[in-house]
Formats: structure tokens, C-alpha cells, sequence
């Protein structure tokens, strides 16, 4: 057996047993895919995240990313999560402002915000595409979500790795009182390849612009506690309907009320260099080694 460095961090979040958590085993360069895999199943995470040497001279190290089903080109909180562990661990200098992952979706710049003892990374999301969910879903979205669906905004497919079909409700409390079909979003998935669904409401004053909910029952994860990609694609989804304005290019949104979990996500939009940054805090719960 070998020994790997492993740590369980809680994202999106400066509160140990909030946010999203994320299991990440540093340098993991002798494990194969299907060690991976199953490592992942046995965590039993939304994702689990594995750091290895990089392969392209300008990146600092590579992140494989694997939920209980399978491996993602790039995913928010793992990223994040990876960023604080690495920083933690030394094998990123911890006085370093900026850095480079690669990962399946490429080379993506980290940046460090410091403010007294509180530390924020920030990832840049892959290039978002987007494109309206085809109308003849409508009502299979609709009852898959156990709603009737507002006729404006419509429905987008967003793609940054993950993809997620967004769905904008009238408010934050409409999104909190969803009560979603799971076997229904699990067929829609399948049939349009996302890898779920998520649905947000303008919050209407307070610490957060935004609350959000992401359901991705086909990547056997119900619903994600704090969802990074998902909220990357919601600020894709409000600069394709060109709300932005109420929200600001630099906003919070916070996500992971029905399970406990309560995390913020801050996200930055640059319009003209149409890129996303999302971040937040993060906070070590479980150290240690494993033995394989």
C-alpha cells in the first residue's frame, strides 16, 4: 500500500460543516483513473478531486475531478477547494497571489483576495456557451421541477465543462419551496446531456443577490450543497438576458439552505472580456493519509 496526503474541505464557506465539502488527495500521480473513481464512490462526495504534477509549463499543478459517476472537464467548488488545500499544504507557495490549474477544460487562472485573516479564491470559469433549452422540453422541464414555468426569461443550456439547463423563478422563495421530481430530472439529463438542473430567484435585498438551488441526480448527487459551476452558469444565464444590472457585474449568491449546508458564492463578471470568476472562502475540516 502507498500513502496519499488527504484533506476534506468545506467551500464556500469560513465555518467548519458548512458550504460544499470536497475531498482532495495531493500528490496523487500514482493512482490510475479507476483508482480515482473509486475513491470518489467511496467518499460518496458530490466531487473528489485529486492533484497531480502539470503537464504544461505554465501551470502550477493538475486537477482531476470525479464525482461517484464520473470524471468532469472542470467543476467550481473542487477548484476552489484544490486552490485552498494546495495553498495549505505548501505545494503552491501560501504567499502567492495568483496561480494556474489545469484540468480537463484547460489552463485557468486562480487569484488570492486577502483581507485580515480572511482568504478568498477565486478560479476563471471556462468559456460559458450558451443556448436556449429547446421549446418542446418546456413542459417535461416544467413537470420534472413541479412548476409552472415563467413564460420570460426562457430556459438556457449553459456550458462551462458541467453543463446545467438554468431556470430563473419570480423569487428566492419560490426557489426555496421547490420540491423537484429527481427521476424526472435524471431522464431530462440523460436526454439533453446536462449534468442537471439549476434553478435560481433574484434574492431582493440582503448579504446575497441571488439564491440558488442545482440538482444533478444523475451524477448520483439529489442536490449539490453550494454549487460552483451552477452559479457560474447563473451569471452567464443573467448576462445572456442582460440583467446584470440589478445584480451588479460583482455579486453574492448563496445557495444550500435545504441541507444545512448555507454558503456564499461571489462571483465577477468582465462584459468585455465576457469571463467569470467565482470564489469564496474555504475551511479544513478532516487531515490526514490514506493507504491504498
Amino acid at each position: 500500500m502507498k500513502s496519499y496526503q488527504f484533506k476534506q474541505v468545506d467551500v464556500f464557506t469560513d465555518r467548519p460543516l458548512r458550504g460544499n465539502p470536497v475531498a482532495v488527495v495531493l500528490g496523487a500521480d500514482g493512482l490510475t483513473a479507476n483508482d480515482m473513481q473509486r475513491l470518489a464512490t467511496w467518499t460518496n462526495l458530490s466531487e473528489t478531486t485529486f492533484v497531480l504534477s502539470p503537464t504544461q509549463a505554465e501551470a502550477d499543478y493538475r486537477l482531476r475531478i470525479f464525482t461517484p459517476k464520473g470524471e468532469l472537464p472542470f467543476a467550481g467548488h473542487p477548484s476552489i477547494g484544490s486552490a485552498h488545500a494546495v495553498l495549505e499544504s505548501g505545494l503552491v507557495e501560501p504567499q502567492r497571489s495568483h496561480f494556474v490549474q489545469e484540468c480537463e477544460a484547460g489552463l485557468l487562472p486562480v487569484r488570492v483576495e486577502r483581507a485580515g485573516d480572511t482568504r478568498h479564491l477565486f478560479v476563471q470559469t471556462p468559456a460559458a456557451s450558451v443556448t436556449p433549452c429547446d421549446p418542446a422540453r418546456h413542459a417535461e422541464l416544467a413537470a420534472a421541477l413541479g412548476l409552472d414555468l415563467p413564460p420570460e426569461p426562457v430556459p438556457l443550456r449553459v456550458d462551462v465543462g458541467p453543463v446545467w439547463l438554468i431556470v430563473q423563478l419570480d423569487s428566492a422563495a419560490s426557489v426555496h419551496a421547490l420540491r423537484p421530481d429527481l427521476a424526472a430530472v435524471t431522464q431530462l439529463s440523460h436526454a439533453l446531456g446536462l449534468t442537471g438542473i439549476t434553478v435560481f430567484g433574484l434574492a431582493g435585498g440582503g448579504p446575497s443577490a441571488v439564491y440558488t438551488r442545482s440538482f444533478a441526480p444523475a451524477l448520483n448527487v439529489p442536490e449539490d450543497p453550494v454549487c460552483g459551476s451552477g452559479n457560474a452558469s447563473v451569471a452567464a444565464f443573467l448576462a445572456h438576458s442582460d440583467q446584470l444590472g440589478t445584480t451588479g457585474l460583482k455579486y453574492t449568491a448563496n445557495q444550500g439552505h435545504e441541507l444545512g449546508r448555507d454558503g456564499f458564492v461571489h462571483i465577477a463578471v468582465n462584459l468585455p472580456e465576457r469571463t467569470i470568476q467565482l470564489g469564496g472562502a474555504s475551511v479544513t475540516c478532516v487531515e490526514g493519509s490514506l493507504r491504498i
